[in-house]
């Protein structure tokens, strides 16, 4: 199975009682081979789940939540992001691709 990485978007209105169940999901399920979470309500996650396969299970764990899962493209990346941000982005980001994007 080859890996994906996706953003995980979680409204703050709809996630706020569910989300420490949604962090430690993210954070501790073997599902994730990596992520991270330098955004509020913004998760990066590193997986071979499918994007169904991901939504279904958030979807089971908090079913009033409303969230954007969608998959990146890192080596395309902009930003204002702290170092250790882009470190993550990056060893990802050229792991997928033999070109550098502009940022790196």
């Amino acid at each position: 199975m080859s890996e994906h990485t996706y953003m995980l978007a979680l409204d703050a209105n709809s996630a706020f009682g569910d989300l420490e169940k949604i962090q430690k999901f993210v954070t501790e399920s073997p599902d994730f081979t990596s992520w991270w979470n330098h955004l509020p309500m913004v998760f990066m996650l590193e997986t071979a789940l499918s994007s169904e396969e991901i939504a279904d299970k958030l979807h089971a764990l908090s079913p009033d939540s409303r969230f954007l899962l969608t998959e990146v493209n890192l080596a395309a990346a902009q930003g204002w992001l702290p170092e250790i941000s882009w470190k993550w982005i990056e060893k990802r980001a050229l792991a997928t691709t033999s070109q550098q994007s502009a940022r790196f």
